[in-house]
C-alpha cells in the first residue's frame, strides 16, 4: 500500500486526487492509504512508499523554508521512495528546490522548451515574467530572484494532471463542508468522500451535451466575469485584459459582460454564450476553461504554447482561441468569430469531443505513472 500525505482542500479533494480515489474504488483492495498526519508518518507508518499532495502551496511566489527542508529529510530518511504531486497551478520551476529529497516531482503542467526551468523567472513562471518585464509589475513584497535550475535538473519534472479531472459543475458550499469534513475527520475520511463523489464524476463530460454549440440563439456575445487575483504578477494579465475592454467604444464594450455574479448565474451565462474569455488566474489552466466547454461556449484564452498539459483541450484554433498576452487581438478575434457561427460551432464541438476523449485515457494515464514509479 501507498501513504498519501495529503493537504485536503477542494481542489485536492475534487479534482487533483481523482485517480488516488478510484483507483481505492476499482480495487478490492485499497492501493493507497490517506492521512494528514506528518507525526503518523514518521512515528506510526509501515508502508516504505509516500506521495505527498499539495504539501507547501502557496499561492505568493517563495522559495521554501528551512523547516519545510527538515521535514523533507525526516521524510527521506523514513521511506524508500517518495514521489512529490506539485500543488502549485502554474508551468514554472516552483518547488524545483525539492529534487534532492525526491524520486519522482510530478507538475500540472510542464514547460514545452525545457530551457525555461532554467532562467531567473520573476514569480518563477513564465507569465508573472512576461508582466514583470514589459510593465514593471511587482509583487508586495518583491519576489527576489534565486539563482535558476541547472540544465541536469531541469529535464526531472514530469507530467501529471491538472484540474480538468473531477467534479463539474463546481458547488462552492458543498465542497466546502466536504473539505471541512474531511479535515476535521480520522486521516482516512476523506477515502469516503472519494468513494462516493468520484463515481459520478469519473469521466467529466461524459453527460449530455448543451443543447447547442455557441449557437445564435445564444444572448450573451463574449461571458467575461474575470476577478484578478491578489498577486500582483499573476493578477496582471487578467487587469489588462479588462482594460482592454474598458478601452473600447462603448458598441464594442457592449459584446463583453464583466462583473461578479452568483454562481448559479455564472453557469447559465455560460451556457447562454457564445464565447467564453478565461486569462490566466493563479495558473494558466482555470476551471473556467473546462466549464466553457461542457458549456458549448467557445473558448477565447491567452496562447497555451509554452505548456504541455494533460487534460489537453488547448489545440489552437481547434478546440481553444489563442489570444496574444497583451490582449491586441480580443477585439479582432472577437468580431470575426461573431460573424462566424459555423466555425464556432466546429471548434466548441471539437473541444467537447477532445476533453471526453482524453478522460477515456484516464486510467490508462494513470497506470503510466504508476508503473514509471517501479514499484
Amino acid at each position: 500500500m501507498i501513504t498519501v500525505l495529503v493537504y485536503y482542500e477542494r481542489i485536492s479533494l475534487y479534482h487533483t486526487m481523482v485517480p488516488f480515489f478510484l483507483r481505492n474504488y476499482e480495487n478490492k483492495k485499497p492501493v493507497f492509504h490517506f492521512t494528514q498526519s506528518v507525526e503518523w508518518c514518521l512515528t506510526k507508518d509501515k508502508n516504505t512508499v509516500l506521495f505527498m499532495e499539495r504539501w507547501f502551496q502557496h499561492r505568493q511566489p517563495r522559495d521554501l523554508e528551512d523547516s519545510d527542508f527538515e521535514l523533507l529529510r525526516k521524510l527521506r530518511d523514513k521511506y524508500k521512495k517518495i514521489v512529490f504531486f506539485c500543488g502549485q497551478p502554474e508551468a514554472g520551476n516552483n518547488r524545483m528546490d525539492i529534487l534532492p529529497y525526491v524520486d519522482k516531482l510530478f507538475y500540472k503542467s510542464i514547460f514545452t522548451d525545457r530551457d525555461n526551468y532554467c532562467k531567473k523567472l520573476y514569480g518563477k513562471n513564465l507569465f508573472s515574467d512576461y508582466y514583470h518585464n514589459q510593465y514593471g509589475i511587482n509583487d508586495d513584497p518583491i519576489y527576489i530572484i534565486k539563482s535558476e535550475v541547472n540544465r541536469q535538473d531541469a529535464v526531472k519534472p514530469e507530467l501529471s494532471w491538472n484540474i480538468g479531472l473531477g467534479t463539474y459543475p463546481r458547488y462552492h458550499w458543498p465542497q466546502r463542508l466536504g473539505t471541512a469534513m474531511a479535515r476535521a475527520s480520522m486521516p482516512g475520511f476523506g477515502k469516503l468522500i472519494g468513494g462516493k463523489t468520484q463515481k459520478r464524476a469519473k469521466l467529466p463530460g461524459a453527460g449530455k451535451p448543451p443543447k447547442d454549440f455557441s449557437g445564435s440563439a445564444r444572448s450573451i456575445s463574449v461571458h467575461a466575469r474575470i476577478q484578478p487575483v491578489t498577486c500582483p504578477s499573476i493578477a496582471y494579465q487578467r487587469v489588462l485584459f479588462l482594460e482592454c475592454i474598458k478601452a473600447l467604444p462603448e458598441d464594442k464594450q457592449q459584446f463583453f459582460i464583466t462583473g461578479r455574479v452568483a454562481q448559479n448565474k455564472y453557469y447559465n451565462e455560460l451556457a447562454d454564450s457564445k464565447i467564453t474569455l478565461s486569462p490566466f488566474g493563479w495558473g494558466e489552466v482555470c476551471f473556467r476553461d473546462f466549464e466553457a466547454i461542457l458549456a458549448g461556449s467557445l473558448l477565447f484564452k491567452p496562447d497555451m504554447s509554452h505548456l504541455v498539459t494533460w487534460p489537453d483541450v488547448y489545440i489552437p484554433y481547434e478546440t481553444y482561441i489563442p489570444l496574444k498576452w497583451d490582449g491586441s487581438d480580443l477585439l479582432e478575434k472577437t468580431e470575426r468569430y461573431l460573424d462566424d457561427e459555423k466555425e464556432r460551432n466546429r471548434i466548441t464541438v471539437n473541444a467537447l469531443d477532445q476533453y471526453r476523449s482524453e478522460m477515456q485515457g484516464l486510467s490508462q494515464r494513470t497506470d503510466l505513472i504508476m508503473n514509471s514509479l517501479q514499484l
